[in-house]
């Protein structure tokens, strides 16, 4: 980590490459874990079968499913930033987001799941999944999704 200064009174931290890499790993480590818990599948899994039947696969989008969507990412989220600043006291969601924004094309279930915290269209598609589940009797989420260990 290099710290820059100047003329200014205020000091900014520069990470370079290799350390942003590490620490984007880790978290992201981390988070694989904590989304593999049983706490964590239960939550979610409670809360898309609670509001998955509200949904229709139709183009347009009723007002309902963004107060649905932010009670998702607020929960979801809440979660696991509470269980990120257990393990890594500087974790901030905020700047986590943005930096996973502007990553690009990252492959994966842990990437295919936080998507679902910025990507309204992502969350309507994994509600319709779910209430297809539902309705077909296959009533896990852990059915549907298949989460690998990366490294």
């Amino acid at each position: 980590m290099a710290m820059a200064s100047g003329d200014e009174k205020e000091e900014v931290l520069v990470f370079d490459d290799s350390e942003a890499t590490r620490q984007f790993d880790c978290l992201v480590g981390h988070i694989e874990s904590i989304i593999l818990s049983d706490e964590f599948v239960s939550l979610r899994e409670n809360f898309m079968k609670k509001h998955c039947h509200l949904f229709c696969d139709d183009e347009e989008n009723k007002l309902e499913y963004m107060d649905i969507y932010k009670q998702y990412t607020s929960l979801i989220e809440g979660h696991i930033e509470t269980e990120l600043s257990a393990r890594e006291s500087s974790f901030s969601m905020p700047a986590f987001l943005q930096e996973l924004s502007q990553c690009g094309s990252l492959e994966g279930e842990v990437f295919d799941l936080l998507l679902t915290f910025t990507d309204f269209l992502a969350f309507k598609t994994a509600m319709l999944e779910t209430k297809q589940s539902e309705e077909s009797g296959s009533s896990r989420l852990e059915d549907l999704l298949q989460v690998t260990r990366l490294g």
